[in-house]
């Protein structure tokens, strides 16, 4: 199918709910232990080693994913959500106010707290990323100032979640995409970027929708023009074909902001 023709993440047929019952819902697909066991991992490890420290996180990630957030809360004060589409923003914050029918991720906290060696205190560990949440933002990259009117102080730690690959139509506008959101981040301060190599669609229900194929290459050299220096970078190589994407890594990416671009 010509990718052309594949639906966009903005596009009315993307349905929040959809995505999160196919993807990260364990035993739902095969590909559960690659796009949430793994990234977890990672980023307990990150934060756990003290090498990524701060007061605030600015989180931007695709759909209403919270999994993430159950270990950044223990790490930073103030998380800092940014949403691209209205009913994302929806969709989260009906969990962020455990309002009835939101999503549940007691999956995620289970595996989080096992992590820190503490499985018994997985029924808090929502709440505790619910209060460490302080606000949530709609972006706009095609915008000079992506948030406008709304003005944040740049911050800490960058989260940037599967995004960029699906909002950017091009290799050029993932680099402007990434610059824009280096943007809000200090100098020092670190981006952990999570993403996937080669990876051209990804399914919900009978819709493909668009995502932008990029190898190591192109992902190193754009962090780096970006004013970043990597300190890490982890490949994880997917186990199974999907029907679902056809991804061939997911991918774990550390780099500190050396200067403004």
């Amino acid at each position: 199918m010509d990718s052309s023709l594949h639906k966009h993440y903005h596009d009315e047929e993307f349905d929040p709910r959809t995505f999160l019952d196919t993807y990260f819902y364990n035993g739902t697909n095969d590909m559960f232990e690659e796009v949430v066991v793994f990234p977890i991992t990672q980023l307990f490890k990150m934060f756990s080693s003290g090498r990524v420290r701060g007061e605030t996180l600015l989180d931007v990630t695709i759909g209403p994913l919270a999994f993430h957030l159950l270990t950044a809360c223990d790490y930073f004060k103030e998380i800092n959500v940014i949403e691209f589409i209205d009913k994302n923003i929806r969709e989260f914050e009906m969990w962020r106010n455990k309002e009835p029918g939101a999503a549940d991720w007691s999956h995620a906290a289970k595996i989080v707290c096992e992590l820190e060696g503490k499985s018994e205190e997985w029924p808090g560990k929502e709440d505790k990323a619910r209060r460490a949440v302080k606000r949530v933002v709609k972006c706009d990259l095609t915008k000079d100032n992506p948030l406008e009117p709304v003005v944040l102080p740049q911050m800490d730690c960058l989260l940037c979640a599967f995004v960029l690959l699906v909002v950017s139509k091009d290799h050029q506008a993932y680099r402007t995409n990434l610059k824009k959101l280096a943007s809000m981040l200090k100098i020092g301060g670190h981006m952990l970027l999570l993403g996937s190599y080669n990876e051209t669609f990804y399914m919900l229900g009978e819709h493909k929708f668009f995502t932008l194929s990029c190898d190591e290459e192109f992902i190193r050299e754009a962090v780096c023009d970006g004013g970043f220096i990597i300190e890490n970078l982890e490949a994880l190589p997917t186990k199974k074909s999907s029907n679902f994407s056809d991804y061939t890594h997911v991918t774990f990416l550390v780099a500190r902001k050396e200067k403004e671009v």
